[in-house]
């Protein structure tokens, strides 16, 4: 075989190697646009928090607006680690207004008990009808902040 028609052969599989590349990457970019979690209306929302393990009150409880800051503060960065161990990132909101979705847990348990727990909230951050945060925190000032994957104590 002549160095030619080597050559020729091998830009060929570098092409179909590109190619096959390219495919897969736009089948892991429509992955991930499926992976979206959908929060537009109500019962989508308490839908994906009941999938985490959670039980919730029939609606939400508040509904605020919130900007994301541009630059993160410590509690940011942490509040944003938090969600990356969730495969949710906040750095593509930065400076965006999104809402804030409360709701009430009622099969919150510590220990194995129900009795005398601060209220536990499980909260999302919604923009176009699409989660891009959620946690569970507790009412008390200064109390906890986790992930929203249920786990029991």
């Amino acid at each position: 075989m002549s160095k030619k028609k080597a050559r020729s052969g091998s830009c060929a599989l570098a092409g179909l190697a590109l190619l096959a590349a390219a495919g897969i990457w736009g089948a892991v970019r429509l992955s991930m646009d499926d992976e979206k979690i959908a929060g537009s209306s109500n019962a989508e929302r308490i839908a994906f928090i009941n999938q985490c393990g959670w039980q919730t009150e029939p609606t939400h409880c508040d509904l605020t607006e919130v900007r994301v800051p541009v630059n993160f503060d410590e509690v940011y960065e942490e509040y944003n680690q938090l969600q990356l161990m969730q495969g949710f990132d906040l750095r593509p909101y930065r400076a965006h207004s999104v809402k804030k979705y409360t709701y009430i847990i009622t099969n919150y348990r510590e220990n194995g008990n129900s009795s005398d727990i601060p209220d536990i909230y499980a909260n999302l951050l919604v923009e176009d009808g699409t989660v891009i945060a959620a946690d569970i925190s507790s009412a008390e000032a200064g109390g906890m902040v986790t992930v929203l994957k249920y786990s029991e104590e």
